[in-house]
């Protein structure tokens, strides 16, 4: 096996300097070391802070890769930063991440490779969030198992992959193709599995494996412990995450 694998990295970060270099200090000794880094696709939105915390955050990235691609747009937008993200990556296989996670143990490159399994067009880091209970390394959407209208427990519906946006490796052709059937009016994470159906026909085909067992929480958010420090909530509206400061 190649000791090195070429991927590159979609960022979504906010205006946030000291978020952004403790997330890529972590990836950084933790991951991407194990892989031959290409070039970094860094989407900067104007959140939490203003031009110069924005300028700030592209010197940051500036220092942990030597190809660095990025878009400084006037207003933030979720949606539209993971849609130019993922419409990028030139290698077989980039890594998206965001600007508040942290890694809580190294993840290898054979991780890496046994994950990819048939129809696998994702591999992501399992993390407290997604609440795994089951014994399947493949991410499905979590349903009842019923006979004869009696309910025999929690079971999945394989015909459901989930996918997220969240720490993971993803596909190249996975990843545009989602670009282009995103709608800039819907959460990308929640029109990936609902919300979408042109979109949700297409991921269907496809499957999410996990790196890190059941429990095991490989990536960790440091966002929500940094937007209740700040007062800031998320809520949806209309199917679109919308971010609010509590003090404004």
């Amino acid at each position: 096996m190649k000791k090195h694998e070429k991927i590159d990295i979609s960022l979504v970060s906010g205006a946030r300097p000291g978020l952004l270099r403790e997330t890529l200090e972590s990836f950084y000794s933790k991951l991407f070391k194990n892989f031959d880094l290409q070039t970094l696709y860094v989407n900067i939105d104007p959140f939490e802070g203003g031009p110069e915390e924005v300028e700030t955050c592209e010197l940051i990235c500036r220092e942990y890769f030597s190809e660095v691609v990025s878009r400084k747009p006037d207003k933030p937008h979720f949606t539209k930063a993971v849609r130019w993200l993922w419409s990028r990556p030139k290698a077989d296989w980039c890594f998206h991440l965001e600007d508040d996670w942290v890694l809580s143990r190294e993840v290898s490159l054979q991780e890496f490779h046994d994950a990819q399994k048939r129809n696998v067009a994702q591999i992501s880091l399992m993390t407290r969030e997604k609440n795994w209970g089951y014994r399947s390394m493949y991410h499905y959407e979590p349903s009842r198992l019923t006979f004869l209208g009696r309910d025999l427990g929690k079971s999945l519906n394989r015909r459901r992959p989930i996918f997220t946006t969240s720490p993971s490796f993803v596909r190249r052709d996975f990843a545009h193709r989602c670009a282009e059937l995103m709608n800039d009016t819907l959460d990308p994470e929640k029109q990936l599995n609902t919300l979408n159906p042109e979109l949700n026909a297409y991921t269907a085909d496809f499957r999410n494996h996990f790196i890190g067992a059941r429990r095991e929480f490989v990536a960790i958010d440091i966002g929500r412990q940094h937007r209740d420090e700040h007062g800031i909530t998320k809520t949806v509206i209309d199917g679109n995450s919308v971010w609010t400061n509590e003090e404004n």
